[in-house]
């Protein structure tokens, strides 16, 4: 069994958020486009920006399909994307995205991003999503995850700030850079 295939059997597990709610967390398949555009148009305006730092009201369909092709088609050597999903009317949808990407497969730092739908946001899910990934990124060589935050997404803040990890922030011209070192 190679790493990748040992991270999908690991990562194929239940959370329950602090309020009670089930959630099936999992790895991004490559045909997850479909669940990616429905997560994104489940998401506030407000998420939107403070996650992909523009105003969402001016991407085409179009274009939103082909970011979700691009992003559920992972490089298992540089990337990781790990999906909360819950399962409503029979279909499943998601309602948190984590991953990481590096830019070479010896890389020690990756970018990593997180977004929550916003009627999961604030139970825990988030900081859990950002666990399993270090977790995923340490078995892959991964020594700290790195990423561009809008100096106003304070719940983002709130929460790296909660996890074990030492953090560097810089901040410019509305943005900080943080460096969470993992391992």
């Amino acid at each position: 069994m190679n790493l990748l295939n040992t991270l999908v059997t690991e990562q194929n597990k239940r959370f329950t958020t602090r309020d009670g709610r089930q959630v099936h967390i999992r790895h991004l398949l490559d045909n997850d486009t479909a669940l990616l555009v429905d997560f994104f148009h489940h998401l506030s305006d407000e998420t939107k920006k403070l996650r992909f730092h523009a105003n969402p009201n001016n991407l085409p369909e179009e274009r939103i399909w082909q970011e979700a092709e691009n992003l559920s088609h992972l490089d298992p050597d540089c990337q990781v994307a790990l999906v909360a999903v819950i399962e409503e009317d029979g279909v499943e949808h998601a309602v948190g995205v984590a991953r990481y990407c590096r830019n070479a497969p010896a890389d020690t730092e990756a970018e990593a991003a997180i977004v929550i739908r916003d009627d999961y946001q604030s139970v825990g899910l988030g900081k859990h999503l950002m666990w399993e990934l270090a977790e995923a990124g340490r078995s892959m060589g991964i020594k700290a995850f790195s990423a561009w935050v809008m100096a106003e997404n304070r719940r983002l803040f709130r929460m790296i700030s909660q996890t074990p990890f030492p953090l560097k922030r810089e901040t410019s011209h509305g943005e900080t850079h943080v460096v969470a070192t993992i391992g």
